[in-house]
């Protein structure tokens, strides 16, 4: 039967990969690592990428929810990489894990029933897509929730397919390990119970425990957290703790998770207003937003021919397959309202990609649909090469600042910031340090130890103003900040650089 132009599930040939589609979406894989290696950034950079690049370093404890899966395995990238430094190493780990993500999306069409030329074509555009690109060759936490999140959607629908119940464990298994790496893998969960549900035998007591067990070791990373902390403690290894400052400051030992109460609030993010995301989603007036956001994301993306494909896929997909087709809408949609309304966010872009990543399947099932819907007679090999052409030009147009992510292996931003910063204090200085200017000043402590004996302090001007009049009296004492003008009571404040950036040092 053949519904919407795509093969419904049943349909013989539908189930099962070939080893040519193993070859091909392997291929697809290797390109985009290809290509991304490439584009890296050669060193550490500011804001979360420099944190993450020193926290897989120093094996410390990144900020909430603390991705512990990320930096276990960032940690095993620094080891194990044999070439550049380690903030290369945690850059390369994330082009890996987008790499795979592309293969999976390539797979994942091919099962759906997607033409071979077309699932290749979407399955590209999306790895060049901008934001794809720009988040696969940094350190980013959500480059490796993608590919755990495209794993436990790639194993459900093996399971509905064949009813394997190593697919179920490997659904349940990605899936923890995806909410070892963010949170954001919660809104995940109603896709993939929307395909689990829908095989016999997923009720029966040892399809349960499979699935139990398997979140658990999924989540098992998050044992890290209390077991590293106490152990940073013990050993003395925030050289900021010496300053006389409570524990849990960033990089190595964030918000101190050694104790149950400091735990739950590290996994919970507390720090943070996630209520606001979730909030989106029962504020309804919103609702016409969110689908503008959406439809500037994919055109942003795959041009506004994607976004009409997108939208002609999602109801073929549905037609053809209605619990995967769902499961897609549901892993793609539910990601919007948290993304457009959550407060806390500098850059959304990032909490687009599994959007992005099931937004091209759904170009690919449009794209079979409108297909055929043209091609006639001897002229059907020559219309969908015209097609496809198009396609490819939407791709292309979508996103037209690519020269920009190829032109940042040349950037060395963030290790001449660190010398100019050594220039101008001394070597046993206390640096107080805005969150984004102080991730490359961490990196440089830490991991190069090349800061000599100055101590970081992830700080504003005045959240620590009751300490500097004490540690005048031992350390010259700095502060670099956004801020053009600083003014701290009963200190004097002496301006030392302006710019891109701000640096003052106090006096008495």
């Amino acid at each position: 039967m053949v519904v919407g132009s795509l093969p419904a599930r049943g349909t013989p040939g539908t189930a099962r990969s070939s080893s040519a589609d193993v070859i091909v979406a392997c291929s697809l894989g290797a390109v985009a690592l290809a290509v991304y290696t490439f584009s890296l950034p050669p060193s550490f950079a500011f804001w979360d990428t420099g944190e993450l690049q020193t926290v897989c370093a120093i094996l410390g404890i990144a900020h909430p929810p603390a991705c512990p899966a990320f930096v276990l395995l960032g940690w095993l990238f620094v080891h194990v990489v044999p070439l550049g430094e380690p903030a290369w190493h945690v850059n390369f780990m994330c082009s890996v894990a987008v790499a795979i993500a592309v293969a999976l999306l390539y797979a994942v069409a091919r099962r759906f029933g997607i033409a071979p030329l077309t699932a290749a074509v979407c399955a590209l555009g999306f790895a060049f897509a901008e934001v794809t690109w720009k988040d696969a060759t940094r350190a980013e936490v959500h480059d490796v929730a993608l590919v755990f999140r495209a794993l436990a959607l790639f194993f459900a629908v093996r399971w509905l397919d064949g009813g394997r119940r190593r697919d179920l464990f490997l659904t349940a298994l990605t899936l923890g390990l995806a909410g070892a790496t963010h949170g954001i893998a919660l809104l995940l969960v109603p896709a993939l119970a929307v395909i689990v549900t829908g095989r016999k035998g997923w009720r029966e007591p040892g399809a349960l425990a499979l699935v139990a067990g398997g979140v658990a070791l999924g989540l098992l990373p998050y044992a890290y957290l209390p077991l590293r902390s106490a152990y940073v403690a013990a050993h003395g290894f925030d050289p900021t703790v010496a300053l006389g400052l409570p524990r849990g400051l960033p990089f190595w030992d964030y918000d101190h998770p050694a104790t149950w109460e400091n735990f739950l609030r590290v996994v919970q993010a507390s720090d943070f207003d996630t209520h606001s995301g979730f909030a989106g989603f029962v504020d309804v007036s919103r609702y016409p937003a969110y689908a503008a956001a959406l439809v500037r994301r994919l055109s942003g993306a795959f041009g506004y021919v994607g976004v009409l494909l997108a939208a002609i896929g999602a109801f073929v997909l549905v037609a053809a397959r209605r619990r995967e087709g769902t499961a897609l809408l549901f892993a793609a949609l539910l990601t919007v309202p948290f993304t457009e309304t959550y407060t806390e966010l500098q850059d959304p872009d990032r909490y687009y990609l599994l959007v992005l990543w099931c937004g091209a399947i759904a170009i690919g099932a449009g794209f079979e649909r409108v297909v055929a819907l043209f091609q006639v007679g001897s002229a059907r090999s020559l219309g969908r090469f015209g097609f496809t052409a198009g396609l490819v030009a939407s791709f292309v147009a979508g996103s037209p600042n690519r020269e920009s992510i190829l032109n940042q292996r040349h950037d060395d931003w963030a290790p001449s910031y660190v010398e100019e910063v050594k220039s101008y204090t001394p070597d046993n200085a206390i640096v107080l340090a805005d969150w984004a200017y102080s991730t490359p000043l961490a990196y440089a402590a830490y991991v190069q130890h090349a800061l000599g004996h100055r101590i970081v302090v992830v700080s504003g001007p005045q959240q620590y103003v009751a300490y500097v009049p004490g540690w005048l009296a031992h350390y010259p004492v700095y502060d670099i900040a956004f801020d053009s003008s600083v003014s701290v009571p009963g200190l004097t404040v002496v301006p030392v650089k302006s710019g891109s950036y701000y640096a003052y040092r106090f006096e008495k």
